[in-house]
């Protein structure tokens, strides 16, 4: 039980005279997901979302969550001994300068924050007398007696004619980048980074197709790049080259730093953790603490990226519209729930040419449990559907030419009078988007309000950003852009990738949300702007919709891309969903 973990834990601090320690839901990389072993979070507390953090004292504990989990995280934790929280930096300081006492120390693992992350809170800290002290080891994992072994899969090389440009390439034109900063190096601080500017691909991580690794990036355009030795073949050698020094210890990383007489390296603070930081403090090599170059890089999706991110949602569109075609029928079945809709799902996907993962955890939740946003479903929440209702499906998948990430919102039966018209504003504000012209060097924040405007002007709205950036065949969650209403100061580019995904939740009775996958490109009609294109294909819930709250414009809009949906798929699908698909995309007319 968590409560005998907890308590365990008090223990242990107090036996090395600390007050309290956090417990971050990441692990060294700053990855969004993790490996099974650095799940200390869900251990401890049993709360299993992608954001979040437990401060246990030995005064008492606390979970903070951002609202994305709110819901979730009540029913997970339940009547275990811990506060909840709001996930912000004053909560979190707040709560701390209320529970500790002048003279107490708070402990932390250096490796799983970043010093941004930690600053905010020391400074509050300090002003109490309440000392922030790193740890060598976690003292959480001395009590994980069942803990998972860190994974070493293998690495494997990703083909160019995925990523449209070679290693060399992009290794010469990051270098550059470090040349013009005059830094020796660039550190390479996670997965995500290595794996683009190698053109390397792995499954050390749920849902993102990479190996655990790290490295350095050298002003000449060579590399030292850890490695498990397990992770590490010919072929892959092969593909690296004598430019790539492959280190096994990531110890080695910092003797490579010595070896080279490293004096200045370039390390993102948001990427890299507060431990190397002050490794390479240690060595009295200086920091350029500045956004990665790389994280624009990847972002800005090249041609070859795009054409197979097309071609990976046509193949994704037609798994999700035989599963929507038979989702009717299904329901009508005893023992259908929302974990059975996800292994249909996931059967559909499987289906098609090189699916390889769930891009995320699909989140399948009928009546109640869809209004919780990043709602999780397992054996104990399983919720049977029936023929009546609204059901939130949000789900993705990583295919070698793309990754894709797309929500419906679907009418299984009857339902609740007043959803049409929600789900005709979150309609509504996803048009509004998805035509959206803007000038070039807009930002994310500035384009947010168009897809909140008719849930606004009813006093509605949303708590979760309208729109994140997508890897190419990496993380569903990629920055630096995204569309929110928190300041991002990073402007859309042609060739990056966002998710459109307005929507609405009324506790305990349903969740709504459409997203669709787009991308930037230049204005067709107007030099110097900007505007979207679709990715996803897949219908739009027609019974949902009260047409006389739609524009002609925005009628316009879905009966075109109802007909492209339609004329794209139809060839790819069985008969049943051919069917299907011709009424769920009939055009809508004016009564």
């Amino acid at each position: 039980m968590s409560d005998a973990k907890i308590q365990a834990l008090q223990k242990a601090l107090g036996k090395r005279q600390l007050h309290g320690f956090l417990i971050p839901r990441g692990d060294e990389y700053q990855n969004e997901y993790v490996p099974a072993t650095d799940e200390r979070l869900a251990w401890l507390t049993g709360f299993t979302g992608s954001a979040g953090l437990a401060a246990v004292t030995t005064r008492g504990s606390a979970l903070f969550v951002d609202g994305r989990y709110t819901l979730q995280a009540q029913q997970q934790i339940g009547s275990q001994p811990l506060a909840q929280k709001n996930l912000t930096a004053n909560d979190i300081a707040d709560w701390l300068c209320e529970t500790l006492q002048q003279g107490d120390v708070l402990g932390y693992d250096p490796r799983l924050h970043t010093a941004p992350g930690l600053a905010p809170l020391k400074n509050r800290l300090s002003e109490r007398g309440i000392s922030l002290q790193p740890l060598d080891d976690n003292p959480l994992d001395g009590l994980w007696l069942d803990r998972p072994d860190p994974p070493s899969n293998p690495a494997r090389p990703h083909p160019q004619t995925f990523t449209g440009e070679n290693s060399a390439s992009k290794r010469d034109r990051i270098a550059r980048l470090i040349a013009e900063k005059n830094q020796d190096a660039l550190w390479l601080a996670n997965p995500e980074v290595c794996a683009w500017l190698f053109n390397i691909r792995g499954s050390d991580i749920p849902h993102l197709p990479v190996p655990l690794c790290m490295g350095l990036l050298y002003r000449d355009g060579t590399a030292t790049l850890y490695l498990a030795e397990s992770a590490v073949s010919n072929t892959l050698r092969h593909h690296l080259g004598n430019d790539i020094e492959i280190v096994h210890q990531k110890m080695d990383l910092f003797s490579a730093a010595e070896g080279r007489h490293l004096q200045s390296v370039w390390a993102d603070p948001q990427l890299t953790n507060s431990w190397t930081l002050e490794q390479l403090r240690s060595r009295t090599i200086d920091v350029l603490r500045e956004r990665d170059p790389i994280t624009r890089a990847k972002a800005v999706k090249n041609s070859v990226e795009l054409d197979g991110s097309r071609a990976a949602h046509i193949r994704d569109g037609a798994a999700l519209c035989e599963f929507l075609a038979e989702l009717p029928d299904a329901v009508q079945q005893e023992n259908f729930g929302e974990l059975e809709a996800v292994k249909l799902l996931r059967s559909k996907r499987e289906m098609r040419e090189g699916f390889t993962d769930d891009s995320f955890d699909s989140i399948s939740g009928y009546r109640g449990n869809g209004a919780i946003v990043h709602y999780r479903v397992d054996a104990e929440s399983n919720l049977p559907m029936q023929a009546e209702g609204i059901y939130l499906i949000d789900s993705g998948g990583q295919y070698p030419d793309g990754t894709t990430d797309v929500t419906r919102t679907v009418a299984l039966g009857p339902f609740h009078a007043e959803a049409k018209d929600h789900f005709t504003r979150v309609l509504k504000g996803h048009i509004a988007l998805a035509t959206l012209r803007f000038p070039e060097g807009t930002c994310g924040e500035q384009i947010d309000a168009f897809a909140r405007q008719s849930l606004w002007s009813v006093g509605l709205d949303y708590a979760h950003g309208t729109g994140h950036g997508v890897g190419s065949f990496l993380s569903v969650h990629e920055g630096p852009q995204r569309i929110g209403k928190a300041n991002s100061n990073v402007p859309l580019e042609a060739g990056m990738i966002v998710s459109n995904e307005p929507g609405f939740y009324r506790t305990g009775e349903y969740g709504i949300r459409i997203e669709n996958l787009i991308f930037v490109k230049p204005c067709d009609d107007f030099s110097g702007f900007l505007e979207f294109e679709e990715l996803t294909l897949a219908p739009i819930e027609r019974q949902l919709i009260e047409p006389t709250l739609l524009t002609d414009d925005e009628l316009e809009w879905l009966n075109r891309y109802h007909q492209k949906v339609r004329e794209t798929l139809a060839p790819l699908v069985n008969a049943r969903t051919q069917n299907w698909l011709t009424t769920a995309t009939q055009p809508i007319e004016r009564e």
